[in-house]
């Protein structure tokens, strides 16, 4: 049988005798607690892990710190940073949390090695106008450059695994060009 067997005004009646269910007392608060609290950043916990090669306590800790002002170091004004140890599989590369405030940047830099971005919280845009919302991966190739800039009134907090990376200016990408 298809759903389009199904008459309308069937489906009307057989809706109608449905009774609304009661709202348990506190699940309204206790679903927007989860969206705004410490643990709002878990549903990542998964691809942390995988991005980190981290154990799941770690991933766990790592997320739990984003709220903790006292785990970021300062690196420019609007921009803060947690570097981190991953696990063997990073290899040469670092692993870290960055937390841009609204309108604030990364500035643009060039990746020695490949990076990847899994944004976090926020939206970000690059330098070539492509945006990134929470749960978006950003995969960066050995010799390419951008910037990263939180977009909208929202803090944008992402993580990054980098092997290393040189702070340029758009001017540093045209000097080769000159030659």
């Amino acid at each position: 049988m298809s759903d389009e067997s199904f008459d309308e005004h069937v489906l009307d009646f057989l809706a109608g005798g449905l009774r609304p269910l009661a709202m348990p007392t506190g699940l309204r608060d206790r679903l927007l607690s989860t969206a705004s609290g410490r643990n709002r950043l878990l549903p990542f916990l998964d691809r942390m892990m995988a991005l980190f090669d981290l154990p799941e306590g770690e991933a766990q800790g790592h997320l739990h710190s984003v709220d903790d002002d006292e785990a970021w170091e300062d690196m420019l004004p609007g921009v803060r940073f947690r570097d981190f140890d991953g696990g063997p599989a990073l290899g040469d590369a670092h692993g870290g949390l960055v937390r841009l405030q609204p309108g604030e940047a990364f500035p643009r830099h060039t990746h020695v090695g490949e990076e990847r971005v899994l944004v976090l919280q926020g939206e970000l845009v690059d330098d070539q106008g492509q945006h990134y919302r929470a749960g978006d991966l950003l995969v960066s190739a050995d010799g390419t450059s951008h910037e990263l800039r939180a977009e909208g009134d929202r803090e944008a907090v992402y993580a990054a695994v980098v092997t290393a990376l040189v702070i340029t200016t758009p001017d540093d990408d045209d000097d080769d060009d000159d030659e």
